[in-house]
């Protein structure tokens, strides 16, 4: 296998495929990266996102790709009853997630007082299908379902190549038909340093959420970045890490997201109902495997 790899998004982006790779091959598998960032990206001031943040409670004309990356979100929002919240942006800035979680991954942050937070409940945004239109009604974040939308966006590219998998900061995506199922370790969230446990997959893709990675303080207190909508501050579930298995890399991501938000018993619940391959770490150190048919994960 041919490996390729560039950083983009905060992250690593790692391609591993049967056949080399030249230059016209990847330069659009770069630009397709560059371009999901300045459209979705919240902390570059120029993206298409930034400007939609600054036009509260105004019509709103946006880029085809905005518009149909909003309305993939709008579906998830209903489907968990508003628990994937993209509008959660002013809670993350209240908890000191302002800045790149390069800026401020283990830093204890010395700040005054953006507001108390409280539960997000009111519906992100409205959007207008004929005009292709957005109407905020507070501010929003995409940063976790625009890295899944550009990973299968990639692998529709990297598909008529060859195939392989496509690794985003531990999100991953199959492209092709792979000879043999994927043996992919789940990261102790404790240490970072050790495996606790795996799952395979020849198919598909496989997305991990967890309270343990991007962490930082602010005046003493301990924060992390998966912001818990019904509360408006990070969520205190007994999930550390989901991995989950779905389809595609955006299903994958906010399945993961909802499975930690809800915690051991429900979100053992949405993986049976789901039918998908999963493996949850809990705070007492706790794993659970969740498989489909034939019970090995």
């Amino acid at each position: 296998m041919f490996t390729y790899q560039f950083n983009s998004m905060s992250t690593l982006v790692k391609i591993c495929i049967n056949r080399e790779m030249f230059a016209n091959d990847l330069m659009p598998i770069y630009k397709l990266f560059e371009f999901i960032e300045d459209t979705c990206s919240r902390f570059k001031q120029n993206s298409e996102l930034s400007n939609l943040n600054r036009h509260l409670d105004q019509e709103f004309l946006v880029s085809n790709e905005l518009f149909a990356l909003l309305a993939r979100a709008e579906e998830f929002f209903q489907e968990t009853d508003g628990l994937f919240h993209p509008g959660i942006l002013e809670n993350l800035e209240i908890n000191g997630y302002a800045d790149s979680i390069e800026v401020i991954r283990g830093q204890d942050l010395d700040m005054p007082s953006l507001g108390v937070a409280a539960a997000v409940q009111v519906r992100p945004y409205t959007i207008n299908e004929t005009k292709q239109t957005v109407t905020l009604h507070t501010k929003i974040d995409l940063g976790g379902i625009a890295k899944g939308w550009v990973i299968d966006r990639a692998t529709e590219l990297l598909d008529k190549i060859g195939f392989g998998f496509m690794n985003v900061g531990g999100d991953i995506r199959i492209f092709g038909t792979l000879p043999r199922s994927l043996n992919i370790g789940i990261e102790n969230p404790f240490e970072g340093s050790s495996l606790l446990s795996s799952i395979q997959i020849k198919t598909g893709a496989l997305a991990t959420s967890t309270s343990a990675k991007r962490k930082w303080s602010v005046n003493g207190k301990q924060k992390h970045h998966l912001i818990d909508p019904r509360t408006g501050l990070p969520s205190d579930s007994t999930i550390v890490s989901a991995t989950v298995t779905a389809p595609t890399a955006v299903e994958a991501d906010v399945l993961a997201k909802t499975v930690l938000l809800l915690g051991k018993h429900e979100g053992k619940v949405l993986i049976q109902k789901k039918g998908v391959k999963a493996v949850l770490i809990l705070d007492n150190g706790e794993i659970w495997k969740g498989a489909v048919e034939d019970g090995n994960v």
